[in-house]
């Protein structure tokens, strides 16, 4: 019997290309326990190469054939090769954050993770001159959306700092071990699974004229797919990438919120409007009309503590960025407006219609991607914000405090210019991941982040 891989998992593997690879590079740095030396680092590597408590979902392998019918299917890794998942590294010196941060844009840029075993990889990275370490893990989308990659990223650690039973992120917490579930029967056959592929098609189609008929109003007030400018963003990508990234207080975002009658989620996505307008206006390359965010949206829940689970549940919903107003208030209200009227449209349809909206907006972006397809006239958005929650409280790996916390994800055909919010305790860490070749210079972004929130605030304020 095989276990098929579920449509809105698969078609990570479908659109991967040698120049479009669909994995994330999550960055975790550490501050070792004062008065540690170099053994402290052996034993934490050590410690992530046992296999015996490797979580399933990072035991799983995504493989297709004749018996399959072409179709993505699982497989069970039950003896993974820990020493090729998971490696040491050091940075060159000076070892500061900036060769961390071209280190893990290499690593992105390594090209597509092979398919002959569970993709994922991760490096345990030290040569910073503060003395800190990184963990850099690189993980397929195809496994888990980025809600989910987030609570997978921190399940090991502990709020207390003296907590000596942590774990990596692929491995099973001693605390869950009694919660572990047998490894299921493999799945239904071909047949089986076909079904269910048409039945799903089916239930889709049948939600689009649902949606059709019910929130026709709704649908012509809000963003469609295709409606976005084309831009620089928009171009086909090679392999290179770059990564930078900068966090930023919540408090200053939240000050900004409270005093416009908006959401701290709208200031960050008018902070990206403001930085994507500046950095365009740069090169010479502002189109007349603004700028189209895909936001993805959680169809699963939210909370970074609550339990991780395997697979995608996401779709995504489309903000107008206001790139093509020059006031900070008016932008802002802008975005406002776009994403107040997402939430109003999503509480209004069942969940099925919700999956068909969003799917629909998902399924732009991936046509787009597909590397045999010629450039769409027009995208169907323009690049992703992703704002993935995370944990308001320090955290700790057996002492050792993890300090900073960022996301690099997806750069695509089509999609050459990814931003992923990601917030850990007092702050909302801005990562952005880029080719370099039709993004250049992305660092520029990070100061024109900051000098929208900075604009932001004067204009509140007046």
């Amino acid at each position: 019997m095989t276990r098929f891989v579920a449509p809105m998992d698969a078609v990570w593997l479908w659109i991967e290309s040698e120049t479009s690879p669909t994995h994330v590079v999550v960055l975790q740095i550490f501050r070792p326990p004062a008065g540690s030396g170099p053994e402290f680092l052996d034993g934490l590597y050590a410690s992530m190469l046992d296999p015996t408590w490797v979580k399933p979902g990072f035991r799983r392998r995504a493989y297709k054939s004749a018996s399959t019918g072409g179709q993505f299917a699982w497989a069970r890794d039950d003896e993974p090769d820990m020493a090729a998942h998971v490696q040491r590294a050091t940075l060159p010196a000076p070892g500061r954050i900036r060769e961390l941060l071209e280190y893990v844009g290499r690593l992105h840029g390594s090209g597509p993770m092979t398919r002959e075993r569970p993709q994922w990889e991760a490096r345990l990275v030290d040569g910073l001159a503060d003395g800190r370490f990184a963990l850099c893990t690189k993980l397929h989308h195809s496994m888990f959306d980025g809600v989910n990659m987030g609570r997978h990223m921190v399940s090991g650690l502990s709020p207390e700092a003296d907590a000596s039973d942590c774990v990596a992120p692929w491995i099973t917490p001693p605390r869950h071990r009694d919660r572990i579930e047998p490894a299921p029967e493999e799945g239904r056959g071909f047949v089986a699974g076909a079904k269910q592929v048409f039945s799903t098609a089916g239930d889709v189609l049948g939600s689009f004229r649902t949606l059709a008929k019910t929130v026709p109003a709704t649908m012509r007030e809000r963003e469609v797919p295709f409606a976005a400018p084309d831009s620089i963003f928009n171009g086909r990508v090679g392999i290179d990438r770059r990564f930078a990234g900068q966090a930023w207080p919540i408090a200053r975002l939240k000050d900004v919120a409270k005093r416009t009658g908006t959401s701290i989620n709208d200031v960050s996505l008018a902070m990206c409007g403001a930085a994507l307008r500046s950095y365009l206006v740069e090169r010479e390359a502002l189109p007349e009309r603004s700028l189209v965010a895909g936001v993805p949206v959680s169809l699963s829940g939210t909370a970074a503590d609550a339990a991780s689970r395997d697979g995608n549940a996401i779709g995504a919903v489309l903000c107008n960025l206001g790139t093509d107003l020059d006031d900070p208030i008016e932008r802002l209200r802008r975005v406002h407006a776009s994403m107040a009227n997402n939430k109003s449209m999503m509480a209004g349809i069942d969940p099925l219609t919700t999956t068909a909206i969003t799917s629909g907006n998902m399924a732009g972006f991936l046509l787009g991607a597909v590397p045999s397809l010629p450039k769409l006239p027009r995208p169907a958005f323009n690049l992703v914000v992703s704002n993935v929650p995370g944990l308001r409280r320090s955290l700790y790996w057996n002492g050792a405090e993890m300090t900073d916390y960022y996301p690099s994800s997806v750069v695509m055909n089509g999609q050459a210019l990814n931003i992923t919010l990601l917030s850990y305790r007092d702050e909302i860490a801005v990562g952005l991941t880029a080719d370099p070749d039709v993004v250049p210079h992305t660092q520029r972004l990070l100061i024109h982040l900051d000098n929208a929130l900075t604009d932001l605030e004067k204009a509140s304020l007046g």
